[in-house]
Parts: C-alpha cells; structure tokens; sequence
C-alpha cells in the first residue's frame, strides 16, 4: 500500500514538473500587435452583400520589441460569427490579400481578422468589424397595416382625418434626402431625413407638406396617440416611461429614428430611440417649423430649426378623394 502511495506521489511529480516546465515554455512567447484592417462595410446591410476586407500587415511587430525579423512568414485567418475560418494568405506580409465576405441571413456578424507566425514563435493577433444585416421587409414589427397605398411605387401605411389623408410612414423613396447612418438598406424601415429646404419639395405629386395648424388639428396634443410600440429586429424601440401611454391612436406610427444634424459630418445622428421630429411648411424667419416627441414626455412638442442643416422626417398629406 506504502510503495503504491510512492509510486503515485512520483508520477505527480513529474506530472507537476511537466506542467511547469510547459508553462516557462509558453511564457517566454510574445504577442504580435500592430494589425489593421479596413472593411467597407457600413453598419447596417442588405442580405447578400459583399463585404470587401483588407487587412494591413505592414505594421507587424512583436508586443515585447524583440527582432520582427525572427517573426517570419504571417498567416492570415478570417472568420464570421456563424461561418467558418477561411486560411486567406500563409505569406500575407508580402501579399496582404482582400478578403470578400457575402452577407447571409438576417443577423448580427463579427467579421474576424487573424495574424499569426507560421513558425509558431508568437501568440496571434486579431481585430474585427461588425454589423447588422437587415431584410427591410421584415426588420421592424407590431406595426399594425392601416390602408395600405402605392405612391410612386413605394407601400405606404395611410390615415383619414379631418378631411385630410396622411402618410402612415415616413417618407422615402426619392432622390434627395439621406438615410440613417447612410444606409440604403433602412430608406423604406426608418424613412428618409430632409432638410426643411428639401421636405418643400420631397412630397409626390399630389401631396403636400403640411402646415403647423393641420398638424396640430389633425393629431392633437398627446404624443402616445401618434406613437406606436413597434421592434427593430425584435427590440423595442420606444423606452417605456410611465408617463406616456403608447396607444398609436391615430395610426400615425411615429418611430424613435432622431433627427440629423449635418454640422457634424462624421456623427450626424442624433436622438435615436428617444425622438421622432416631422418637419412642417412654416417658417419663422431664417427658422423652419416642426412638431416633434419625446420619449419621456406625453405631449407633442413644437419647435424651431435650422432649415439647412437639420434632417428630420416628413409626413406629407393630401385632401381625401
């Protein structure tokens, strides 16, 4: 019993001695650092997609300082969330190959960017991008249909008041305007964003921007009447405050996409899951008029904006048939 004691206490012993020296082993490798990549993708995407990547290599060295010279051929590995590894390049510092990426399903993606040394001397690095792929028919939901009408080929939600027809939706679909995060693939989710200069012109032929007065005579005063409890890609996009009761009463189907404010070229987004702000056809000197919502608050508010570089949402209107 004695000597079977011995004989498992040596076998740990030198189990442990392995153990310790494998870890001084892997210790004494160093990291790589210094990659870059670059990806023209953009936030959101359309289903089937290219997304073209391009990995830097250039910059290689070691996170210690030792030699790079020792660090030798670099491989170069991609993987996407869902996907497997694609071995792009096993002597990608004198190639730094593009990568193409096809968008798949409806999803969120990280695209993966691996370097390692193919003499196994260095730890690997990597970087990554991600996005959202978007099927626009389907990304938002809880939107009840409401009279459905075709105006210059685009679907659009309607509503009858007053004597008057409204847009259900915001506008989209033409040629001047910007879209979120300057992706086309949310154009017909959120709708376009205008200028107060652009939106007397955006409406189709037979519609019209309408006035303060007919906004507020149409809609009233409580926000919840015009705001509805819709998901993009199965979030909530209203935050719920206890204040405000979401009722979209009207059909008006206001959603929290912000506004635009193009004094900031590289981040123009403001507001987004907190506002919606509809343009109107007044103005008050250099100011354009608009009506807008906020999340926290049970009424519609008034304001006034810039009419250059302010982009909010347009509702256009017609006298029913």
């Amino acid at each position: 019993m004695r000597k079977s004691i011995l004989h498992i206490g040596i076998i740990a012993a030198l189990l442990a001695t392995g153990a310790s020296c494998k870890k001084n082993e892997e210790t004494t490798k160093s990291s790589l650092a210094g990659l870059s990549i670059k990806a023209d993708n953009k936030n959101f995407m359309p289903e089937g997609a290219l997304v073209h990547v391009n990995a830097n290599v250039n910059n290689i060295a070691t996170s210690d300082n030792s030699d790079t010279d020792a660090i030798g051929k670099l491989g170069l590995v991609y993987y996407v969330t869902g996907g497997q590894r694609d071995t792009v390049s096993l002597d990608a510092r004198n190639m730094n190959p593009e990568y193409v990426f096809e968008t798949g399903a409806a999803g969120n993606y990280t695209l993966t960017c691996y370097v390692f040394a193919v003499n196994d001397k260095y730890y690997s690095t990597s970087t990554s991008v991600s996005f959202t792929v978007v099927d626009p028919t389907s990304a938002l939901s809880d939107i009840p249909p409401s009279n459905p009408i075709v105006i210059d080929d685009n679907l659009y939600n309607s509503f009858t008041t007053n004597g008057i027809t409204w847009m259900g939706d915001n506008l989209f679909g033409t040629l001047i305007g910007n879209n979120y995060e300057n992706s086309e693939v949310l154009s017909s989710v959120f709708g376009k964003y205008y200028t107060w200069e652009e939106a007397q012109e955006a409406c189709p032929e037979g519609w019209y921007l309408p006035s303060a007065e007919e906004f507020d005579t149409c809609l009233g005063e409580k926000a919840g009447d015009l705001m509805v409890d819709a998901k993009f890609n199965d979030k909530k996009m209203w935050e719920y405050w206890p204040q405000v009761e979401i009722t979209n009463l009207k059909s008006f189907n206001a959603l929290p996409v912000g506004y635009q404010d193009y004094t900031d070229e590289e981040n123009p987004e403001e507001g987004y899951l907190k506002y919606a702000c509809f343009w109107t056809c007044d103005e008050v000197g250099e100011m354009g008029v608009f009506r807008y919502i906020y999340c926290e608050d049970a009424d519609i508010k008034k304001g006034l904006g810039s009419k250059t570089t302010l982009g909010m949402s347009v509702r256009c209107i017609k006298v029913s048939d």
